[in-house]
């Protein structure tokens, strides 16, 4: 059944073998941002070997890495309802997780979550860096709840998470140099004000979406958080690319010479353009609906019929792979 994903294993390797030659020699570990929808062969294979550290938003794919034998799994994502807390403290069975949290309500939880078990769960206190929708002000609030999260039970405070994934720099066009290094400036404060409540915290944690970000890597980061499907060549989207992730499709309908309809739209798909037609040669993408795609097809394309596949890339891969509707 389709729409379905595909993965390439050829490319998949050249990306985690090139995150890995970025991050060694900057003396930087990096935790591959993945999700449930990878296949637990391809993670034992080819990430698992590099990288035994994992970075996922959702509880679910916290399970599923843990099933894969990461030996730390970092939840970026807010634990709030009792179904979740529970099925993070199994998780938490199994493999050290780290978990970001921005309010006490949240450390509060967490540790409740763990009670008398013996368990202990690694704390990151998210940083605001200024979109306001998830994260702390560096200074007096990161102090304060850092000073409130340690005096709980079950949790151990290692430092600060900051996300340039939604910071709007690549949206607008910004300098990504000057933009890492204000991140950096701020999660730094940040990590300071926390230290003289817990020495002890050294962990800063960024999170990107971009190649773009790893020339500009700066030494106070401890961990990147990449995913290993992002494409290092992002200026370019063509067909003859080779992709991490691909989306199948099905041809539902063929209702001109010159057209045919395909079951991916907006539900599967990012913006029309930026995604390719990459199998087979002569189709790109007229217009979507919320369920269908109608592709101009020429070429080899113009054999195609109801019933054959239509493989597609998008540039942005992890929206794919985070898509409830392909799970």
């Amino acid at each position: 059944m389709t729409p379905v994903l595909s993965f390439s294993e050829v490319a998949i390797t050249t990306n985690v073998r090139r995150l890995h030659e970025v991050a060694v020699p900057s003396e930087h570990r990096w935790a591959a941002v993945l999700s449930r929808l990878v296949p637990i062969r391809l993670l034992r294979d080819l990430i698992l070997p590099i990288t035994k550290t994992a970075s996922c938003s959702k509880i679910y794919d916290a399970e599923h890495l843990a099933d894969a034998g990461f030996e730390t799994v970092i939840l970026t994502g807010r634990v709030v309802d009792l179904e979740s807390l529970g099925r993070l403290k199994c998780v938490a069975q199994r493999t050290q997780m780290v978990v970001v949290i921005d309010h006490f309500r949240h450390a509060e939880l967490l540790s409740q979550c763990v009670g008398q078990s013996g368990l202990k769960i690694q704390i990151l206190i998210e940083v605001d860096l200024g979109a306001q929708a998830t994260g702390v002000r560096p200074g007096p609030d990161a102090s304060l709840l850092a000073t409130a999260t340690a005096l709980l039970p079950g949790l151990s405070l290692i430092g600060v998470f900051a996300s340039a994934v939604d910071c709007g720099v690549e949206r607008a066009g910004g300098e990504t140099h000057e933009a890492m290094a204000s991140i950096v400036t701020i999660a730094e404060h940040a990590l300071r004000s926390i230290r003289d409540v817990s020495p002890e915290c050294n962990e800063m944690i960024v999170a990107v979406s971009s190649a773009r970000w790893l020339s500009k890597l700066d030494a106070r980061i401890k961990c990147l958080a990449v995913s290993p499907f992002l494409n290092f060549n992002d200026e370019k989207h063509d067909a003859h690319q080779q992709h991490c992730v691909y989306l199948n499709a099905t041809v539902i309908s063929r209702p001109t010479l010159e057209t045919c309809v395909i079951d991916a739209g907006r539900n599967a798909l990012d913006a029309e353009s930026d995604v390719c037609v990459c199998e087979p040669p002569g189709a790109s993408i007229h217009h979507s609906t919320f369920e269908t795609s109608t592709l101009l097809i020429s070429g080899e394309a113009s054999d195609l019929r109801i019933g054959d596949l239509v493989r597609l890339a998008v540039r942005n891969p992890e929206r794919l792979l985070h898509q409830v509707r392909l799970s």
